[in-house]
């Protein structure tokens, strides 16, 4: 692909990790745009994205927003909740998909799940997306599909005594040319504290996306609405409201947020435990979206869960990307936990297809018991004998080590149901162990 060019249109990128931007300072460093990271995933909204939004468009510099993906989810999930953030805030570069991460999935994955967002995204908004990718990350992962759409491309050099980057990124197998390249993560802009991306953007994709710089009229997040907006929005929020039982018998869902959808915001908000401002923010939205949700799931008996506590917990490793779920019949994933991550067991299901831990429920195959060595104290010879029989009954086949020498004591290494059985058994009969 095709080295840097000083004809080319200097661009930044940030995200919350950033902090507070002197956007006025940046303006005046030389650069002409900046991408500012709005979503990841399905649930995270960068809480400075409004902000510096602002204050770029007031700084008169070209905005563009990216995603950032999570390629063992739904794409057109991620596609929908990234536009509903983005809401009427008004782009002047391309939406970037930012894809550097397998999750765990093939390369026929990656690539179908990019192709898909990609296409989605383009028919919902007429707008063509660029990718934003690691040069090996997009070797190994794409293929000559995904090459139809503009490649913003990663690849800065490592160590602690690096030059400030590469000159070209390098030869790819798909693209035959980069329309942005970030060439350092170690840049310095005025206005900026620290490290802060920098990217070059070829001058002929520039010139053929340039429409200008689109004047920001809009002063409320996209994601808020309150007296005096109007719109699809505002209509569908007095939708919701109205599902759910609050009454708007004057005006009903005419997309004019007045003193009657007002009252009904707050009333929401005071029967759900919310700030009674009547804005319909992030909280009280994702409050509508929630309730929502739950009204039109379908009532059903969930498995009957076995708690454990705290004392009979036991942890457990991820043996691949898992999904943790909401409820016990393993329904509505909420996040994903990563593979060979540890974490801990409360409770489980009948049969053991679900196991509780922290934030809902993994599906049992998915994860992999950690043994625990227990060390008993003071054991008789009756102890040992009452010990083994106790073990063959309940099937636990693990070796029980007795050492004779001095106080006499066993050992015996379990892991998971059984390790909480053996507990069990050693608390009920009052034995010392550790």
């Amino acid at each position: 692909m095709q080295s840097r060019n000083s004809k080319n249109v200097k661009v930044i990128d940030v995200s919350h990790h950033n902090g507070t931007i002197n956007w006025t300072k940046v303006a005046m460093d030389g650069v002409k745009g900046v991408y500012i990271k709005l979503t990841e995933g399905t649930s995270f909204l960068s809480k400075t994205a409004y902000q510096n939004y602002l204050g770029a468009k007031n700084a008169k510099l070209r905005v563009g927003f990216y995603h950032y993906a999570h390629a063992d989810n739904d794409p057109i999930e991620e596609v929908d909740f990234f536009l509903e953030k983005l809401g009427n805030m008004k782009v002047d570069l391309p939406h970037c998909l930012d894809l550097e991460e397998n999750k765990g999935k093939s390369k026929a994955q990656v690539n179908a799940f990019g192709l898909k967002w990609m296409q989605y995204l383009e028919k919902k908004t007429g707008i063509t997306p660029i990718l934003y990718a690691g040069l090996s990350f997009s070797n190994d992962n794409f293929s000559t599909a995904m090459a139809k759409y503009p490649l913003w491309v990663a690849r800065y050099r490592d160590g602690a005594k690096r030059p400030i980057g590469f000159d070209a990124p390098g030869d790819s197998k798909y693209w035959s040319k980069w329309a942005m390249f970030q060439f350092t993560d170690e840049g310095k802009v005025k206005g900026i504290s620290g490290n802060v991306d920098i990217n070059e953007m070829d001058l002929d994709f520039f010139n053929s996306i340039n429409s200008g710089v689109t004047v920001v009229g809009d002063a409320n997040p996209p994601s808020q609405m309150q007296k005096g907006d109007s719109g699809l929005n505002v209509k569908e929020l007095q939708q919701n409201l109205i599902k759910l039982g609050y009454t708007l018998p004057e005006h009903g869902d005419d997309g004019s947020f007045g003193e009657e959808s007002e009252t009904a915001v707050k009333s929401f908000q005071r029967a759900n435990g919310l700030l009674d401002d009547g804005i319909a923010g992030p909280k009280t939205i994702a409050k509508i979206t929630e309730l929502l949700k739950a009204q039109s799931k379908p009532k059903e008996e969930l498995p009957k869960v076995t708690s454990l506590g705290d004392k009979y917990s036991f942890q457990v490793k991820s043996k691949v990307a898992v999904g943790v779920y909401k409820y016990s019949n393993l329904a509505e994933k909420q996040k994903t936990i990563g593979a060979d991550t540890i974490f801990s067991v409360y409770g489980y299901t009948e049969g053991v297809k679900a196991w509780a831990v922290p934030g809902g429920f993994v599906q049992a195959k998915d994860v992999e018991p950690i043994a625990i060595t227990l060390k008993t104290g003071g054991l008789t010879k009756e102890n040992e004998a009452e010990f083994r029989a106790f073990l063959k009954g309940e099937g636990i086949d693990s070796e029980l080590n007795v050492h004779a020498k001095g106080n006499p004591s066993a050992e015996i290494t379990v892991a998971g149901l059984q390790l909480v059985k053996v507990k069990q058994f050693l608390d009920v009969k009052g034995w010392y162990y550790k």
